[in-house]
């Protein structure tokens, strides 16, 4: 699977558990490790923060438009 595979899979499964349905990317990074995730955290971070985040600034920014960030350090899933 590729990072952003594994990264939807754990942002689900955090977002069903979060009362307000986010997450943070550290929450993210924690699920994978306990998966036994073999990506860097720092990619795993690029990838919420910026790559798979629509309103994301700067380079590769917004690439998938997966998630979306709600306030500093809070993400959630962009319903498909």
């Amino acid at each position: 699977m590729t990072c952003r595979d594994d990264i939807l899979t754990v942002a689900r499964v955090l977002a069903r558990a979060s009362a307000d349905g986010t997450f943070s990317s550290q929450e993210v990074v924690a699920a994978l490790r306990a998966r036994g995730t073999m990506h860097l955290d720092t990619t795993i971070r690029r990838h919420v923060a910026s790559e798979m985040c629509r309103n994301a600034s700067g380079p590769g920014a917004g690439k998938y438009h997966d998630l979306e960030r709600v306030e500093r350090g809070r993400f959630r899933l962009i319903p498909t």
